[in-house]
């Protein structure tokens, strides 16, 4: 079994034993969902034949990209405890998905690590899509 499948079966356990089960979508990414908040925890490559946990909640989709969007993202967006914001853009609409990340270490992940994190990223995710719908306009990803 190679470095990455041993996390993921370790992180799968984790998730399963803290909360009673845990989805896996088309692309093996878990899936918590939290409110209006929904988060995709991956374990990719890491450093060496180390391997990284990345945290990723779509925020808002479809918002139109603005001078003011990309200030904030690049600010503000910047200025969280855990991670960051950013932004993917699709060109032929001038309109993205705003995305907040953050990435551990998963070489030697120990439970409360990763459920303290998970919980930070789906509790903060949850107020932070609202504001910013309300900011600068989109829709709230968790919504459908």
């Amino acid at each position: 079994m190679s470095v990455i499948e041993q996390t993921r079966a370790k992180v799968q356990r984790i998730l399963t034993k803290e909360l009673g089960s845990v989805r896996v979508d088309q692309d093996d990414s878990f899936i918590v969902a939290h409110e209006s908040a929904v988060l995709f925890i991956d374990v990719v490559e890491g450093f060496k034949d180390g391997t990284i946990i990345s945290f990723r909640v779509p925020l808002i989709r479809d918002v139109p990209i603005t001078d003011e969007l990309c200030r904030w993202i690049a600010t503000e967006g910047q200025r969280f405890m855990l991670g960051g914001c950013y932004l993917n853009p699709n060109k032929e609409t001038n309109t993205g998905w705003v995305y907040l990340k953050y990435s551990i270490i998963g070489d030697d992940l120990d439970e409360s690590e990763l459920i303290h994190s998970t919980f930070a990223m789906a509790y903060a995710s949850d107020r932070l899509d609202n504001e910013l719908q309300e900011k600068f306009g989109g829709e709230l990803f968790g919504r459908e």
